[in-house]
């Protein structure tokens, strides 16, 4: 999939414009299986920032006693809550980058959420500071060595991704996965996008998780650290 010229308070709308479209898409191509390989050892109550349409949050309600998911767009939270509700989820609706939640977590994950943030450290400070001792952070997010990637190579990979999503989901799915990926509210969205390298990400992770550890997933890069 998924630092900005575009402030976080104008992603929402953003997410709005193709919160159906994105689901599906999410829904089909989750990275899920990370977060469920790496759970604390407490299954307490865990956070998920920037939950989007529920797909992760759903998923760790059936490991802890309780899920916190937030999320700054009102049609996902609200798609979540239609289609992924369950008595210990509770969705909320949160800037990321401004979390004033009243509690602590055994467990805090993101997918895909931080580099929208306008101040990725300030927001990791805070963050860290909802843990329980003995808890974990699992993060997983985009990386690019360019910070701002041409509009035209995303282009360019939806059309090549075409037809090995027909061989995986058939024809049908493969073009609605196309259509979504070319449409003109998606691609807005990337283009306000700005990645860190891999080089920064592993910095800034590390100066506020001292001793984390970082996996490469194609594209992504996850954090794991635990709070001992």
């Amino acid at each position: 999939m998924l630092k900005s010229n575009c402030t976080i308070r104008n992603k929402p709308v953003m997410f709005d414009a193709f919160a159906t479209e994105y689901d599906f898409a999410a829904t089909l191509q989750n990275q899920n299986d990370f977060f469920t390989k790496n759970l604390s050892t407490s299954k307490g109550v865990a956070l998920d920032i920037g939950c989007g349409s529920g797909i992760l949050a759903f998923e760790l309600a059936q490991y802890y006693d309780r899920v916190v998911a937030v999320d700054f767009s009102a049609k996902m939270l609200a798609i979540a809550r239609q289609k992924r509700s369950a008595p210990n989820i509770e969705y909320i609706q949160m800037d990321a980058s401004q979390l004033t939640l009243e509690r602590k977590f055994d467990l805090i994950v993101s997918a895909a959420t931080f580099h929208h943030l306008p101040n990725l450290p300030a927001a990791l400070s805070v963050i860290k500071q909802l843990l329980n001792r003995h808890g974990k952070i699992v993060f997983l997010d985009n990386i690019s060595e360019i910070e701002r990637p041409a509009t035209i190579g995303y282009i360019v990979g939806a059309a090549r991704d075409f037809l090995p999503d027909c061989s995986t989901y058939g024809f049908r799915t493969a073009s609605r996965l196309l259509r979504f990926r070319l449409s003109p509210s998606w691609l807005k969205h990337l283009a306000s996008d700005r990645y860190l390298s891999e080089r920064q990400f592993k910095k800034i992770y590390s100066r506020c998780f001292p001793g984390c550890y970082f996996v490469k997933l194609g594209c992504f890069m996850g954090v794991i650290w635990e709070h001992f």
